[in-house]
């Protein structure tokens, strides 16, 4: 499935801050990414949504906050015992420089937020409950009250414990909070080394560390071991393959860096609930299942 590019948004000329109603059979979209920051409200409607490396079951009123970039499909599916009902939402996008280079200076939990928006985060309980009040103001507003409107969202969304992260952690390893230079260093390493073997020994000699500073310094910065970062940042990239090629299991397996591929299948299990295929499979034909926790 070819992953469609915007550059920027269709919704977001006209206005600093876009808002868009969506009603009808379908949420009018593909799976796609653009360069500005969503917030969509689904308020009826709706089988799943997908989201980086996870499809998650729709429900009334679910609310999401998504990182620039990140890959991301709304499908409205007829299922069993679910028939197909018309597509009610509202879609709000706002560009990562909203007001001008290095506005979020003196803003450090917005800015926070918005880094931990790259991997996707829902929102529930009283904060979604707020949140949709200021939302349904959104559309009737232009200019500088729609700009005031979003900040207090964002605001609410910096202050709260109630909103999750949405896709794996390392389906953006840019989500990562900032670290040291040297641990910076063997982050972008990794990356660009999947599909070879990485050991922690060598990431700690490139960190100029001992293994047990490397892992104490390692962990605090990820909130992960070594070990457990590889294997979700290596799933989170199998996910994509998974989605926009036609690469056999093996050849994904390699091209992430396991050895074998019934190896990487019962990782990919651990993770995801499901095979690599049924996940390809579940993607493609847009039919959601629960399973796979976070």
């Amino acid at each position: 499935m070819e992953l469609v590019v915007e550059h920027p948004s269709p919704i977001s000329a006209g206005e600093l801050v876009a808002c868009e109603r969506v009603q009808g059979t379908d949420f009018g979209c593909v799976w796609h990414r653009h360069p500005e920051f969503e917030i969509t409200w689904v308020r009826a409607g709706g089988s799943h949504r997908w989201v980086g490396d996870r499809v998650t079951p729709l429900s009334g009123n679910d609310l999401v906050l998504l990182g620039p970039n990140l890959p991301h499909d709304f499908r409205n599916e007829p299922g069993p015992g679910r028939p197909l009902c018309e597509v009610d939402a509202l879609v709000v996008q706002f560009p990562e420089n909203l007001l001008g280079p290095g506005w979020m200076a003196s803003m450090e939990p917005v800015r926070a937020l918005l880094l931990k928006a790259r991997v996707g985060l829902s929102v529930s309980g009283r904060t979604r409950q707020q949140a949709l009040l200021w939302l349904q103001r959104m559309p009737e507003t232009r200019g500088l009250r729609r700009v005031i409107l979003l900040l207090e969202l964002l605001d609410l969304f910096s202050q709260s414990t109630e909103l999750e992260p949405i896709a794996s952690p390392g389906f953006d390893p840019a989500a990562t909070p900032p670290c040291s230079d040297r641990l910076e260093g063997v982050l972008r390493h990794i990356e660009s080394h999947l599909s070879e073997p990485l050991y922690v020994e060598e990431l700690a000699r490139q960190a100029g560390l001992s293994q047990s500073a490397f892992t104490r310094l390692f962990q605090k910065a990820t909130l992960r071991t070594v070990p457990r970062y590889l294997n979700e940042i290596r799933i989170a990239h199998a996910c994509r393959l998974l989605a926009e090629t036609d690469k056999t299991v093996g050849e994904i397996a390699a091209a992430c860096g396991y050895p074998s591929a019934p190896y990487f299948q019962r990782q990919f299990q651990r993770l995801h609930g499901c095979s690599p295929v049924g996940y390809r499979s579940r993607v493609r034909s847009g039919q959601a299942q629960s399973g796979g926790g976070r």
